[in-house]
């Protein structure tokens, strides 16, 4: 019954379910009491969002009736290559979290997003640079020179 069209609504409704098992344990400081808003306001509201999205994509699938084997042309299905293609994201992950403070955000942006196309499959270098150069410098204006926001220059060129 828990197909690939359900398995990730399910998955999301466990974490949205945990996060508002977590949201409503915020402690809410004494001067928040009576207030409209406060610090546990947005994550109970995300929370009961995200549930309720859940729900609403498990009940479309439901509805729809989709069949345990999709026989829809250009449906994928979850195999070997593409197991290993997630793995391979994570450690990209892992690797990109690692040396962050070492190269700094610029440099190991630009490196983990073109790696990260690779791995998905994209080959054309045009394609990797402007996937990858332009929204990380536009990016970081905006983080640093807009908003004023720290992130890491990197150690590796100080």
């Amino acid at each position: 019954m828990l197909n690939r069209e359900l398995l990730g609504p399910v998955l999301f409704l466990i974490l949205f379910s945990l996060y508002a098992v977590s949201a409503w344990q915020i402690p809410i400081m004494p001067f928040e009491e009576y207030e409209a808003v406060n610090s546990a306001t947005l994550p109970k509201v995300y929370a009961l969002i995200g549930i309720v999205v859940c729900l609403l994509s498990i009940a479309a699938t439901l509805f729809k009736g989709v069949p345990a084997l999709d026989k829809r042309e250009g449906a994928e299905t979850i195999s070997k290559a593409t197991i290993a293609q997630c793995a391979a994201l994570i450690v990209l992950m892992l690797i990109y979290s690692s040396v962050l403070e070492e190269f700094g955000f610029i440099v190991s942006t630009i490196l983990f997003l073109g790696c990260g196309f690779l791995i998905m499959g994209e080959r054309r270098k045009q394609i990797l640079l402007l996937a990858s150069v332009p929204v990380v410098i536009v990016f970081w204006a905006i983080m640093t020179q807009l908003l004023g926001i720290y992130l890491v220059p990197g150690e590796f060129w100080s």
